[in-house]
């Protein structure tokens, strides 16, 4: 059966649905001819037990362990009567300082944390906990993600094109002035010889490729909507001397005449590619469905920027290879991105922008704290 006839039959979404295959809960069958999934009586019957227990509050882990056999029902109850006793503990405290704050007529301008005297550690476990509610139900339809996503990647595009314009000269000059692989040679020349590319242009990219590792490690580390934010910028002003030292491989090797006009009217041309891609997904419901329109955009941004830039001097080579790489890079992260979470929240679209902007991070997974949290209902 399809997955419209299951989430009738058991009365849980598609999104849940998805959601549950994702984690390993259920595994339907793939149609061979059209690569469909085939629902059995089998993810049936597991959905309704899933939905029984998670009505009952059991963790997804504790859901997989029970089908792995390596929990016991009995274990599951026993902890998750433990949980209900530490929560109604805390409902107990809540309610006894609502009724006090109700008898105390207190005004608004009058709350504090003074009035919350008791177990400090209950009140900071049950924050915990709302924030992270807090992040998590404000769910964005795909509308809405890619909008969000979009935006953010404009932003940051704009970002590097400023940086571009302003030091982009001195980006694709300085590498020529001085170069740690000079300072290496100094101990081995043999290491000059190893490396013949380092000393044209390892100093702009060394330094800025061990920054995009510590953004990527700190995204991996921290779910802090501030500190992505703020990863996400310095990712941003980061991209681009990484991208410039890629260009300078191609000046010094081939002759081409590059400038930092260039570099900065590329990321212009990037931003007005996102513009595309999002107005494309409005027009076109299925957009970001198939793949084959991501590849079809590329090819298409490409082939006329490469004719438009080729007619008003720009190097036809690095035109095509440049914007086809990164036209690719954008769209299937995009695509990815969109395919992973059909139903997500602001923080998702936050955690993928980071990732999008930040090269190490699309290289790898990002299944660390800061993976985005799901809520099922």
């Amino acid at each position: 059966m399809k997955i419209k006839d299951v989430e009738t039959k058991v009365g849980i979404t598609k999104a849940n649905i998805r959601f549950y295959e994702k984690e390993g809960l259920i595994s339907p069958e793939r149609n061979d001819e059209n690569n469909y999934r085939e629902y059995s009586m089998r993810e049936v019957e597991q959905l309704e037990r899933i939905k029984v227990l998670r009505v009952l509050g059991i963790p997804i882990s504790d859901i997989r362990e029970l089908q792995k056999g390596k929990l016991t029902l009995d274990t599951v109850m026993t902890r998750r009567l433990k949980t209900i006793q530490d929560e109604e503990k805390n409902l107990e405290a809540v309610r006894r300082v609502c009724e006090n704050l109700k008898q105390s007529h207190l005004p608004y301008d009058a709350v504090s944390e003074t009035i919350l005297k008791e177990d400090d550690r209950s009140w900071s476990e049950l924050l915990a906990k709302v924030l992270k509610e807090d992040i998590t139900k404000e769910f964005l339809t795909p509308k809405q993600f890619n909008r969000n996503l979009a935006l953010m990647l404009c932003w940051g595009y704009f970002l590097c094109a400023v940086v571009s314009f302003f030091f982009g000269n001195w980006m694709l000059s300085y590498a020529g002035d001085f170069s740690v692989s000079e300072k290496i040679a100094e101990l081995s020349i043999s290491m000059e010889h190893g490396f013949p590319f380092a000393a044209s242009y390892e100093t702009l990219f060394i330094f800025p490729f061990i920054i995009t590792i510590a953004c990527y490690i700190i995204m991996y580390l921290t779910a802090n909507m501030k500190i992505l934010l703020l990863v996400f910028h310095i990712s941003a002003l980061n991209l681009s001397p990484i991208i410039a030292s890629v260009y300078m491989f191609f000046r010094y090797s081939a002759n081409v005449v590059l400038s930092g006009l260039h570099l900065a009217v590329f990321w212009l041309l990037i931003i007005i590619y996102v513009a595309a891609l999002y107005l494309l997904s409005n027009t076109l419901k299925n957009f970001f469905q198939k793949v084959s329109h991501i590849i079809a955009a590329a090819v298409i941004y490409t082939a006329v920027m490469t004719l438009l830039m080729g007619a008003l001097g720009w190097p036809w080579l690095i035109t095509l290879i440049g914007f086809f790489l990164f036209t690719m890079f954008v769209g299937l992260n995009w695509f990815h991105a969109y395919q992973d979470s059909p139903e997500c929240n602001r923080y998702y679209a936050v955690t993928e922008s980071c990732r999008i902007m930040n090269l190490f991070g699309t290289a790898f997974n990002m299944k660390g704290i800061t993976t985005p949290p799901f809520v099922q209902r």
